[in-house]
């Protein structure tokens, strides 16, 4: 039943991009549709030369940019040809180009994200075997005080029979190695170390662990008791090399965190379920993913002075040409920030460690031996990341022009028409991740207001690399709620061991009592 409503949501929704069409200029139609199937030819024939990705080839720079260069002039041909119109035309084009932005990018990753998880639903009936290497769970903390006891409960009484966990405290000028040495055992040990940063303090636990299989997770990260089971099982294969949990914002309880529970269904799940159909992730997260020991050793380890650490190893690993999975059973809820402040600060260091990584990166962009990285991923990325956003802040400069011009009833419409598409791109994400469908009222606020906000802090994090040269930039501290380390006795729910939450929002990962 819920397969066919994601269906019928999914055609639904395409059907709206498409109808987009019957409001162009003919010519722009044509233009439009030529840049789909450019980008439609680009991406499923990257799909299908996946089995040869291991080939090396001869790199030729403008040649490997072939694809990427066809799109851009599409584009700038469909400007060109707007333009050329009367000069009170134009905005009203401004607007169609951004439609057009966001066909390129949902027209893609839906299907594909439904057609992951309908080949999921069939993974996932096949019985589970008697692999179960050693694990290494390794939990870098730097002034945790507040959230690490939690995290340490739930890794403990996680179900999977061989496992060593690894608290590495990266001089903590608080109670973090108080709290966590309580829990030390023959499994599980607390080692205190000068502050060296977060990549000093994953390396200090490879070091010293003794599994095959290395799971990273964020002190203030909760998960479920099968998290371990589950996301080792995409080991099974040996050619797969890392695993990325699902991951999930657990305080719900504020508008601010319920818009980046949204945002973690609709903006960060449906492209990464898209992108695993390619045996790529767009980056395997910290907060909760799992790598082999040796992969990450061939790789050169975790390299220092690079705010988002995750992305880089994940960068690595991909050009390597190993295979990175996800596997959404592999839950793990994370504190949100319960501010516009934090938020402003976590989403600039994610940011400026994303175009951190671009940069020390780049030579991705012009060599083809780096496989899909180079011929999906990282072209992907940078549309995304610099043309989205600013396209975004055209939008809203010509709309307040528009709106002084008295061209209002064409905003609306085009309100009213970004409002539809976002609400059935949410429903969509919703279906897929079994999450709650009250989420989906939010959307609005991704058309207007917390997009803008997340677009103009993507900007600046632009800037802010740009100015530093791609050099390191101090990584902005989100001061920590603590709510997830709330004992059991205050929760209403405790006694069925469902941590203060409705049933249906986490059903099927009951994270322990």
């Amino acid at each position: 039943m819920k397969n066919a409503a994601l269906i019928i949501v999914a055609i639904l929704f395409l059907v709206m991009l498409l109808g987009i069409f019957y409001f162009m200029p003919i010519e722009s139609i044509w233009i439009s549709l030529g840049v789909l199937a450019i980008i439609v030819v680009y991406h499923f024939g990257s799909r299908l030369i996946k089995g040869k990705q291991h080939r090396e080839e001869k790199p030729n720079r403008w040649q490997n940019l072939t694809s990427l260069l066809v799109i851009f002039l599409l584009i700038f041909l469909l400007f060109v040809y707007i333009l050329k119109d009367v000069v009170s035309s134009i905005l009203i084009h401004i607007l169609l180009v951004s439609l057009i932005f966001t066909m390129m990018i949902n027209f893609l990753t839906v299907p594909l994200a439904i057609f992951h998880k309908l080949k999921e639903k069939k993974e996932m009936a096949k019985p589970r075997g008697s692999f179960y290497p050693r694990v290494s769970i390794i939990v870098p903390a730097y002034n945790e005080e507040k959230v690490v006891a939690r995290t340490i409960e739930t890794l403990v009484e996680a179900d999977y029979p061989n496992k060593e966990i690894i608290i590495v405290d990266d001089g903590s000028q608080d109670h973090t190695y108080d709290v966590a040495n309580r829990f030390a055992s023959r499994t599980l040990k607390v080692i205190r170390r000068p502050n060296g940063g977060k990549f000093a303090a994953l390396n200090t636990g490879i070091a010293v662990c003794t599994g095959e299989i290395i799971v990273t997770v964020d002190a203030d990260s909760l998960i479920g008791r099968a998290a371990i089971s589950e996301i080792v099982k995409g080991f099974e294969d040996p050619e797969v090399s890392g695993v990325a949990g699902n991951l999930k914002v657990f305080n719900r309880d504020k508008l601010i965190t319920k818009l980046q529970a949204l945002e973690y269904i609709t903006q960060i799940q449906i492209v990464r379920r898209a992108f695993e159909n390619f045996g790529s992730l767009t980056v395997a997260s910290g907060a909760f993913s799992a790598f082999r020991k040796t992969a990450i050793e061939e790789a050169g380890w975790f390299d220092k002075d690079y705010l988002l650490e995750d992305f880089d190893i994940t960068i690595k690993l991909l050009k390597a040409h190993q295979i990175l999975h996800g596997n959404n059973e592999a839950v793990c809820y994370t504190e949100a920030p319960e501010n516009l402040r934090d938020i402003y600060k976590q989403r600039l260091s994610w940011f400026r460690g994303d175009y951190q990584a671009f940069w020390k990166h780049r030579d991705t962009f012009f060599n083809p031996r780096f496989g899909i990285m180079h011929k999906l991923t990282f072209p992907y990325m940078l549309i995304s990341m610099t043309l989205v956003p600013v396209a975004s802040v055209v939008v809203m400069v010509t709309s307040i022009i528009m709106l002084i011009n008295g061209e209002w009833m064409t905003l609306v419409l085009a309100f009213c028409l970004f409002t539809v598409l976002q609400v059935l791109l949410s429903i969509i994400g919703v279906l897929i991740a079994d999450d709650d469908l009250k989420l989906v009222w939010l959307s609005p606020l991704f058309i207007i207001g917390y997009k803008q906000f997340l677009d103009f802090t993507m900007i600046k994090a632009l800037i802010d690399i740009i100015l530093a040269g791609g050099t390191y930039i101090r990584r902005e501290r989100v001061e920590r709620i603590g709510d997830v380390t709330k004992s059991y006795s205050q929760r209403p729910h405790a006694a069925s061991g469902i941590l203060e939450k409705p049933q249906k929002e986490i059903k099927g990962h009951t994270v322990v009592q």
